[in-house]
């Protein structure tokens, strides 16, 4: 690692722009830097599994360091533990009082055993393996060290892919130095260790971006785990059409003509996914507008100009959906995520 190792201790630092936490809390407005959560492993273990109660941990002391960018319920880490072996337990309680979430994990060093509950096969971390779940998977997480990890934790709005079509993933590992893995790793990581790039609006874009390269990622991989979808390819067409139209009436009789597909098809497209087509458009719109909010360039547009922008004919009805999703309402967002 380039960056200067400390040892685990309460505190988090924050970085120029930014606002730190001594408690891990999930909500960040700015990105943070910091030295952990805890001289013990126990503590760590709170950090990972965002439970008090995570057991079997090890109680034995442990160096290590943590870098972490964090905004908007989104995480990227990058982890040092120097300690032989450390189990975490996330049980059915812990994932019932967690938020929904995408989890990459990229073992940089050491070895990690991840076995899920439900029947699913162990999977095996080795250094250079990714591997991919969500916060819904209840599991026994077992780690062998030392250890360097990198984490990307994502909340299931802020990917424009629902948690179904990456489900087949879920349990698999695939090598860091494969196709476009080989990219986002190490610009994940050199953004982490380069302060300059969380700072200022840029640091906003640079974390969405990371995101959007990671879900390349696995929809790369499923396109050669699965490339016996055969209606994959007709649900990326619609979900691009879905995109350059958000400010129009997307009716389900127009989406299906100007894609030449009938009405049922286009429902059995989503409904395969675990969704449906106005979910979709509902969640893509909110993100719409949420990124428009968060934009300095735009900071002169009303927030209904913005919404109806992104397709909300009624301002009223998008501040209850909005605050539905995100657990603020639309001005409470764009006064935070602009200050």
């Amino acid at each position: 690692m380039e960056h200067p190792r400390r040892p685990f201790g309460v505190g988090v630092e924050s970085v120029p722009g930014g606002r730190g936490s001594n408690d891990g809390a999930e909500m960040a407005e700015r990105f943070t830097m910091g030295s952990g959560f805890g001289d013990e492993l126990r503590d760590w273990g709170r950090f990972a599994t965002r439970a008090a109660a995570a057991d079997p941990l090890a109680s034995h002391p442990a160096a290590g360091g943590l870098i972490r960018g964090e905004l908007d319920r989104t995480q990227l880490d990058l982890i040092e533990i120097e300690a032989e072996r450390h189990v975490v337990t996330r049980t059915p309680e812990h994932v019932a009082r967690t938020p929904k979430r995408h989890i990459f994990w990229v073992q940089l060093r050491g070895r990690g055993v991840w076995t899920p509950e439900g029947g699913l096969d162990p999977l095996v971390l080795s250094p250079g393996d990714i591997g991919y779940w969500t916060s819904e998977v209840p599991y026994r997480w077992e780690l062998e060290g030392p250890l360097t990890m990198l984490t990307l934790r994502a909340p299931f709005h802020a990917v424009d892919v629902t948690p179904a079509t990456l489900a087949p993933l879920i349990g698999h590992a695939f090598a860091a130095e494969r196709g476009l893995a080989r990219f986002a790793v190490p610009f994940a990581q050199q953004v982490l260790t380069d302060p300059a790039l969380l700072t200022g609006q840029s640091g906003t874009r640079i974390l969405r971006d990371i995101v959007s390269l990671f879900t390349t990622v696995l929809l790369g991989e499923l396109d050669l785990e699965a490339a016996g979808d055969r209606s994959r390819p007709a649900f990326l067409r619609v979900v691009e059409y879905i995109a350059g139209h958000l400010a129009e009436p997307l009716e389900l009789r127009r989406i299906a003509g100007d894609n030449d597909m009938s009405p049922r098809y286009v429902q059995s497209l989503f409904q395969e996914r675990g969704t449906t087509l106005s979910e979709w458009i509902r969640l893509r719109r909110l993100e719409s507008a949420r990124q428009a909010l968060a934009d300095p360039t735009l900071a002169a547009l009303s927030i209904g100009r913005i919404a109806a922008d992104s397709g909300f004919a009624d301002q009223a009805h998008f501040t209850r959906s909005f605050r539905a999703v995100y657990a603020e309402t639309p001005s409470e967002w764009r006064g935070r995520a602009l200050r």
